[in-house]
């Protein structure tokens, strides 16, 4: 005799590119991309500026850039690319911040009635 319950069970079947629930298309735009690796939006404009990861195609300057998603995985296992990429955002928004602490005006910080 069959059990009711063990023959009523329901097979879930996992899409190719699914993890932990999540479900990816296989191209993914630049926030997906980014949400992916577990990263900042900003982080993948550094990266393409530096030449260390391609959007799909030739996109121009100003176009939304697309991303395949087996080749991010492929990136993601990746340490030494990951280690890079950590660095040259680093390195990048540690100049960023250094050439805007220049162009500061002289005044920024400064309560009114206190300048000499």
């Amino acid at each position: 005799m069959t059990n009711y319950k063990q023959s009523q069970q329901m097979v879930h079947i996992t899409p190719p590119g699914a993890s932990n629930g999540q479900w990816w298309p296989a191209c993914l735009c630049a926030e997906d991309a980014a949400r992916y690796l577990g990263w900042p939006p900003y982080f993948l404009t550094l990266l393409v500026r530096a030449g260390h990861i391609k959007p799909l195609g030739r996109p121009s300057q100003n176009s939304r850039k697309w991303y395949a998603k087996v080749e991010l995985e492929r990136l993601g296992c990746d340490a030494e690319w990951l280690d890079k990429a950590i660095r040259i955002v680093e390195k990048r928004v540690q100049a960023w911040n250094a050439k805007q602490r220049i162009n500061e005006p002289s005044g920024v910080g400064v309560i009114d009635g206190d300048k000499k």
